[in-house]
Parts: C-alpha cells; sequence; structure tokens
C-alpha cells in the first residue's frame, strides 16, 4: 500500500480525534473545588434540597448532567421553563436561566454559579412545603445531640421543622453548619428553659418534641 496513503490517512484520524476533542463541553470538567464524584452523586429527583451553593456544580450550556434536569423541573414549576426535562442544558434551559436570574437581580448570563445556585435554593426553600412529620420517631432516648458538623437524617429532620417554624432557610441537606445552628439558637430564644447555645441538646429537644407532638 503507498506509504503516502497510509500517512494520509493518519494525519486525518488525528484531526478528527483533535476536532472532537476540541468541542466537547467544558462544562463535563469538574470545576474548581470540584470532584468528579460531586457531578456523578447526584440523583435527578427534582429536588433541590440535595445542592448547597459551596459544592453544587457550575451548569453552562452544553452540561448534560442530572443537576440539570434536577433545575430544569424547579424552573417549570416555577413557570420559568417551558422544554422536556432531559437534563440537557440547551437553548430552552439557557433562557429560562436567564430569566430567573433578572428576576433576582442576578447577572443573566445563563450561567449557574454560586450566586444563582444561592438564588435557586432561596426561592425552592420558600416555595417547596416541607414535612417535620418524621420528629413522631424519636424520643429522648434516641435522639442523638446535634452540634456543628453532625450530619445524617436526624439533622435533616431538624432543619424541615426549624423550617416549617420559619426559623431556617436554608436547604434540607442533613448538614449541620453554620446557619442550622443559628436558627436552633433563634428557636431556643422563645423558650426560657432552654440555653442559647445552637446545640440540639437535651433539652431541646424534648422542647421540639412537645412542639410536634
Amino acid at each position: 500500500m503507498n506509504t503516502q496513503f497510509i500517512r494520509s490517512k493518519i494525519l486525518r484520524v488525528s484531526l478528527f480525534s483533535a476536532l472532537v476533542l476540541g468541542v466537547l463541553p467544558v462544562s463535563m470538567t469538574p470545576a474548581r473545588g470540584q470532584t468528579s464524584s460531586t457531578l456523578t452523586n447526584i440523583i435527578a429527583d427534582g429536588k433541590l434540597t440535595e445542592y448547597s451553593p459551596s459544592t453544587a456544580p457550575i451548569l453552562v450550556r452544553g452540561t448534560v448532567t442530572p443537576a440539570v434536569r434536577d433545575v430544569q423541573t424547579f424552573l417549570k414549576q416555577q413557570g420559568f421553563y417551558n422544554g422536556s426535562i432531559d437534563g440537557i442544558y440547551g437553548p430552552n434551559t439557557y433562557s429560562a436561566v436567564v430569566t430567573f436570574q433578572r428576576s433576582r437581580n442576578l447577572t443573566a448570563d445563563g450561567r449557574i454559579d454560586q450566586n444563582t445556585w444561592e438564588a435557586l435554593l432561596d426561592a425552592y426553600n420558600r416555595n417547596t412545603p416541607v414535612n417535620s412529620n418524621n420528629l413522631s420517631q424519636y424520643s429522648l432516648n434516641t435522639a442523638p445531640i446535634l452540634t456543628i458538623g453532625s450530619q445524617g437524617q436526624a439533622v435533616k429532620d431538624i432543619q424541615a421543622f426549624l423550617k416549617q417554624q420559619g426559623y431556617y432557610t436554608g436547604a434540607v441537606d442533613g448538614i449541620y453548619g453554620y446557619a442550622t445552628a443559628a436558627s436552633v439558637e433563634a428557636f431556643q430564644q422563645r423558650y426560657a428553659n432552654l440555653q442559647n447555645d445552637g446545640i440540639v441538646g437535651r433539652n431541646t429537644w424534648s422542647t421540639i418534641l412537645d412542639t410536634v407532638s
């Protein structure tokens, strides 16, 4: 076979590979501060409670991820989006995000970064009902002490209760951060018998369980 012909074929394959790599969406690469697990461990369930502004993936046109599907679902519920819930950040999703950003006085660039995530989560938390009935499963003997750094279902249940009571506006994510501690402290301030320490200890659990019983 002609050597020049073989070299020509190899060159064409190399150029084609370079072109394909060049057009892959940049957004599929984890952003700074993110890991690949940040993108792959997300379950598309139409809820935004599993996200926080500091760890949520940055979404731009061309992104294909379950996080896009969740955003599409919420924006559709709020009347910003009328396209398919397909997890593909296309033109319709971009337009919906721009419209949402304008409604929140954000830079209308269609890029879902930390600021836009904060606005989305704020809107989601304000417009999505929460259920604190799960607290009925706890007793003073089984309820864990919760403080900054605690994680798990008990934290989620406390966050849901505090949100329903109007003390908490953050994500119901099961992570006991400073915002959760501050809302616990605000709750404690209502009761003279509670220490305002932001910790869900035995006395605070007792008061919370009395409230929901």
